[in-house]
């Protein structure tokens, strides 16, 4: 939440910016104050407290304490750590895996449900399924293609900008473009998302609110991360993303019922014959299981039935 406010500052009106001042400030006091402690201490009106609520995607004032108070008490800090040069090691490996953990913990707190529940339903339906990305995306949108294949929908990935033009030129009424960008800015991934929608198909977007392919798309799945990915490659971002197609194809699988689980279960074992085989050495038995096990086969012998053969025939 402290993360998406302090990027949403600068979109905010001068008020409600003395607000998400107030808030980033002292963000755990807020959550114990009134409506109008909060105007009386950002110096704004009460309406004004509202409207920044709303701002930032909340139904009112007391839906933002609640939503502030769950990224305190999330467990992870919450003032997001960049890795920097002198870094000693262990650092590194603390930044990362903390800022990941964070990441994935807001963005299933971000989730609008509604949209995912339409987002579920258009792809369950749908007649095709394209989905674009570049970059890091691409291998996102590379995912997004196994996981919904394996489930009998015709999806395709396109990380290749000219054949996403393509792709999305031939799109129908019925059809679904998925689209991934961390920025939300990247020119191609925008125009093939503008051309899939005139084409009739139904644009989703998994990237930041606010942002041009937010705006083209017809359902956004908003991923608000900060991360410098000026300087590195984008690395939270792009968990969250594969978090996202995880949660789109476990919940398009769930309203399928039986069939799509019989589907996942007939290509994995399309597959089972290009695994090797590893044998693992068995663990030492202790005493105690030896003496068990004698037992067992003494009293299953004298009924007339030999529970450890039977086992190893079935």
């Amino acid at each position: 939440m402290l993360d998406h406010l302090r990027q949403m500052r600068a979109a905010l009106t001068r008020s409600e910016q003395r607000v998400a001042d107030a808030v980033l400030a002292a963000p755990e006091a807020v959550t114990r104050m009134a409506l109008t402690d909060v105007a009386r201490r950002a110096a704004v009106s009460e309406p004004t407290i509202l409207r920044f609520s709303r701002s930032l995607g909340c139904s009112g004032f007391p839906d933002f304490k609640i939503r502030l108070a769950q990224s305190l008490v999330a467990g992870v800090p919450y003032v997001h750590q960049e890795v920097e040069l002198g870094d000693p090691l262990d650092q590194v490996v603390h930044k990362i895996v903390q800022s990941s953990a964070k990441t994935l913990i807001e963005t299933g707190a971000g989730l609008d449900a509604a949209v995912l529940g339409q987002v579920v339903a258009a792809l369950g339906a749908a007649r095709r399924i394209d989905c674009y990305g570049v970059g890091a995306s691409g291998i996102v949108a590379l995912d997004a293609q196994q996981k919904l294949m394996r489930l009998g929908l015709p999806t395709l990935a396109y990380p290749d900008t000219h054949l996403q033009t393509m792709s999305a030129v031939t799109l129908r009424p019925g059809d679904v473009a998925l689209c991934f960008s961390h920025t939300g800015a990247i020119k191609d991934t925008v125009r093939s998302a503008g051309v899939a929608a005139a084409s009739g198909a139904t644009v989703v977007a998994v990237t930041r609110s606010g942002s041009p392919l937010a705006a083209a798309s017809r359902h956004l799945l908003a991923v608000d991360t900060p991360e410098d990915t000026e300087t590195y490659a984008p690395m939270t971002s792009r968990l969250a993303h594969l978090v996202v197609v995880d949660i789109l194809s476990t919940a398009v699988a769930l309203a399928a019922g039986a069939d799509a689980i019989a589907e996942i279960r007939r290509v994995k074992d399309s597959l089972a014959d290009r695994r090797m085989v590893v044998r693992r050495r068995a663990a030492q038995p202790s005493i105690a299981a030896g003496v068990h096990r004698n037992q067992r086969r003494s009293h299953a012998k004298q009924g007339g039935f030999d529970h450890d053969r039977a086992a190893r025939d079935i």
